[in-house]
């Protein structure tokens, strides 16, 4: 048994992602020696929350630091007024706006220094620093912080560097919204993206220069799009059954049929990305245990149209999610299926999913090189604690590092034999909160803004009181959606559930979300109100 891991411990948080993982809550007391075997296979540091650990090493009071009053003195104090930088002329006027005596701007590969990079650093590691976690070492023996020097920060290449104008705005809007406390009035205007121009293309800093961008403009509304978009749907769900079907049978992936079905789900979500994420919601409950694939990629589509890219790279994103955890139709269905912990021997088997169907696709021809490569990276992380390699910041290429992004997501928002669904809003607050560490900072501020922050489909609570469920993202104002209201304000199902644009609610005393809601949520089934 480690000196540093003891039963009676509080494990706050971990060097890996809890989903990556054999235990079912996120934070647990250490109970028995099979826990701690369990942290000391897997993981080379913990945290430790002392306040809700047992012993009697806990019960001291937690010394708090004396900070000494700072002598401001008698001169007058520095006044800093902010003036508006000029409209953006192209993609890089926003980060030339500055003053001319303004200190310039940390390069890509430049580390950051100073009190704000440790308080940075101390967000991205998931600590509280007024809560006084502590932190414990695994069998390793490393120091809690260890991996930090070859992980990536927000500020070295790898990770993006730093973003200028039009996404350094939106990195500010979107980290605020996922504070843990969900206030009733908050001023929406600071996360909503500046206005640009239509014809100006802003580049990411992750997307290779050789992609060339296109911009798309929404060309059907949602409820004209849902018809076809519930064809490609239906299409694509059959076609993942028959796919897992032919290799139980030895038979080989018959990729033009795939692509063929990808390509159809691809152009309905380059009319409108919405109407499909609406009805791949609404339908989730139509999905087994390898219907994951689906859910994954939707969302990476949307996400690689939000990024500009063209459209055979969306279908090679569909066609990354709809594969990644082909590898599974190789494993035990009862493991697959298991409702009570895995064993530490069970979770290396799930693990071996990535190789597995690799080895499938290595049957396939003409499958993209970019294609197997997504797939082959799906579970590593950015700080190298993921599998099956290790990777490690820029050493994931760009679609293994979307897929990683997608892949949880929509893990962690679909029930499991294991645990409970999370609210789509909770699940992008987890992953705002390992933004930095396990994936990377930038793309998951730009998958927050591809889905929304109350993403299509997703149950919300009104300022009104009233339940309701998004249908469509406006555009300019990201967190006044077109919603769909379905119960009232005692909570009671709505008789004549009515549409309702926060957009353009012009009131004295305007409706806004108050906050994301569970799907099960007082009782109500958002997809008894399935637009047809």
């Amino acid at each position: 048994m480690s000196k540093d891991l003891r039963i009676g411990m509080f494990v706050a948080d971990l060097d890996r992602p809890w989903i990556d993982t054999p235990f079912l809550l996120q934070g647990f007391m250490i109970e028995d020696d099979e826990q701690l075997l369990q942290l000391r296979n897997l993981c080379q540091w913990v945290l430790i929350d002392p306040h809700r650990s047992a012993g009697p090493e806990f019960d001291l009071p937690v010394r708090k630091a004396t900070i000494a009053p700072r002598d401001l003195g008698t001169e007058p104090r520095v006044v800093i007024q902010r003036a508006q930088a000029p409209s953006p002329s192209g993609p890089g006027s926003a980060a030339d706006s500055r003053p001319a005596n303004a200190a310039p701007r940390a390069r890509p590969n430049e580390s950051r220094a100073g009190p704000a990079a440790a308080r940075g650093n101390a967000r991205e590691e998931g600590i509280p620093v007024e809560r006084g976690l502590v932190a414990a070492r695994g069998s390793s023996g490393s120091r809690p912080g260890s991996h930090d020097a070859a992980a990536p920060s927000r500020g070295d290449a790898g990770q993006g560097s730093n973003l200028r104008g039009l996404w350094g705005q939106l990195r500010e809007g979107v980290s605020g919204l996922f504070s843990r406390k969900q206030e009733d009035q908050f001023d929406d205007a600071a996360a909503e993206a500046p206005t640009v121009p239509a014809d100006v293309p802003v580049r990411p800093t992750f997307v290779p220069e050789t992609v060339q961008l296109t911009i798309y403009e929404d060309k059907q509304v949602v409820e004209d799009e849902i018809g076809a978009a519930t064809a490609a749907f239906e299409r694509t769900n059959q076609l993942l059954h028959n796919v897992v079907e032919d290799i139980r049978t030895g038979n080989s992936l018959q990729l033009e049929m795939v692509e063929e079905v990808i390509d159809d789900m691809v152009e309905s979500m380059v009319r409108n990305p919405d109407a499909l994420m609406w009805v791949a919601r609404m339908r989730e409950q139509d999905l087994n245990v390898y219907g994951h694939g689906l859910s994954v990629a939707i969302s990476l589509v949307a996400f690689g149209r939000h990024l500009g890219y063209p459209r055979d790279h969306l279908s090679q994103l569909g066609l990354m999610g709809l594969l990644l955890d082909i590898g599974k139709i190789r494993l035990p269905r009862e493991l697959l299926e298991k409702t009570a912990r895995l064993s530490s021997d069970e979770f290396e088997q799930i693990k071996e999913h990535v190789e597995l169907g690799l080895a499938i696709l290595e049957q396939t021809p003409n499958l993209h090189p970019d294609v197997v490569e997504g797939i082959a990276q799906h579970h590593e992380r950015m700080n190298g604690t993921g599998y099956p390699n290790n990777l490690m910041g820029d050493k994931i290429g760009v679609f293994g590092r979307m897929c990683a992004i997608a892949d949880t997501y929509a893990a962690v928002t679909k029930a499991r034999p294991y645990a409970d669904a999370m609210s789509p809003h909770e699940a992008l607050q987890m992953l705002s909160t390992w933004s930095g560490t396990q994936f990377h900072a930038d793309m998951v501020e730009q998958f927050i803004q591809s889905i929304g922050v109350f993403p299509v489909g997703s149950m919300v609570e009104l300022s009104t009181g009233e339940v309701g469920v998004v249908v469509t993202h406006n555009k300019l104002k990201r967190l006044r959606p077109k919603v769909l209201v379905i119960a009232e304000s005692d909570k009671s199902p709505c008789r004549h559930p009515s549409m309702r644009d926060l957009l353009y609610d012009v009131s004295d005393n305007p409706t806004y979300i108050r906050r994301g809601l569970p799907s099960n949520a007082y009782g109500l089934d958002p997809s008894e109100f399935y637009l047809s």
